[in-house]
């Protein structure tokens, strides 16, 4: 598995701080985190996507307290296995292939699309100047599988799908 993206981020508030964790996805706050909040490190945390926001409890400092946060939050990333329907699994793919992918591809002339994911392979298909292209594969393995694998790291492989071939029937005359 890869290593998580984790970078704090200021703001107005100096008890709360951003936590961005790019295109990994926590469904509530982990455990770890439950943990520094009962033992009052933090006031309480809330998970969105692409982030985590901590609020430092009373009487503590980013300084002191900051990487054992870093480290909470660290622990729940690595650990991440990520257990999803399907049809979630699916939508989320949709979701990074829209966000990260669509517009390198669309500013080619070119789509992509999900055709299929099935026992850690996810299959896509290439339409427009993507299908065809030399620089298709690279696409395939630099940008599609690691955007997919920071938040899905189940999706072992990803390969593109044979393109359908439609056969014209001529008729004689």
């Amino acid at each position: 598995m890869s290593v998580p993206l984790l970078h704090p981020q200021t703001t107005d508030d100096p008890r709360l701080l951003r936590w961005l964790i790019g295109t990994r996805h926590l469904s509530a706050v982990p455990p770890e985190v439950h943990a520094l909040i009962d033992e009052g490190v933090l006031e309480r945390a809330e998970v969105d996507l692409g982030e985590v926001r901590t609020w430092l409890g009373a009487n503590r400092s980013w300084e002191t307290d900051g990487p054992r946060v870093r480290s909470a939050l660290f622990d729940a990333l690595s650990g991440q296995t990520v257990d999803v329907s399907a049809q979630e699994l699916r939508d989320g793919i949709d979701e990074i292939l829209a966000r990260e992918v669509t517009p390198v591809a669309a500013s080619h002339g070119g789509a992509i699309k999900v055709h299929s994911v099935h026992d850690g392979v996810l299959t896509v298909e290439l339409s427009g100047a993507c299908l065809g292209c030399p620089l298709s594969g690279r696409t395939l393995g630099d940008l599609i599988t690691r955007s997919v694998q920071a938040r899905y790291p189940q999706i072992r492989e990803v390969e593109a799908a044979q393109p359908r071939r439609t056969w014209l029937k001529l008729r004689r005359r």
